[in-house]
């Protein structure tokens, strides 16, 4: 990863879904008309993200060559499928958790990847906040509503 500041406003930005459809609810709102019921809207979200995270670990795998080893086509296709099937098969709550487990994998994963200076730590210091505060979010919609 390149000495780049402007994934540290985009990882920060990315994480303001979480925290709203974490937040408005604790204030009486449920749902936004247009977008439907606050809950299912974080789980759609959750299912971008972890898609999203998925093809930049493909893009790291592809562009860097890592060593095969760590194949991180079969792992991170492994943890967007289990989120996946999560979200088309299972309840809304199950489907969440299985974000949250998916979140842990995949910031496990960027450790990894920081370990063998695929990454750097700054970058992986902002994806452990980010990580920590979709993680609270989507606990916080588990947990209360």
């Amino acid at each position: 990863m390149q000495n780049n500041t402007l994934y540290t406003p985009l990882a920060l930005a990315g994480t303001l879904p979480f925290v709203a459809c974490a937040l408005l609810p604790l204030l009486g709102i449920q749902s936004i008309p247009p977008l439907g019921a606050l809950d299912a809207v974080a789980s759609s979200y959750g299912l971008a993200i972890v898609c999203f995270l998925a093809g930049a670990h493909w893009g790291s795998y592809l562009s860097l060559r890592i060593g095969s080893s760590f194949n991180l086509f079969v792992i991170s296709n492994a943890i967007f499928l289990a989120v996946w099937f999560a979200y088309i098969g299972a309840s809304l709550k199950w489907a969440i958790a299985t974000q949250i487990v998916a979140f842990l994998l995949l910031l496990f994963i960027d450790y990894r990847l920081k370990e063998n200076t695929v990454i750097s730590d700054h970058y992986f210091g902002i994806r452990s906040i980010a990580t920590l505060i979709a993680i609270v979010s989507l606990l916080v919609i588990i947990l209360y509503q």
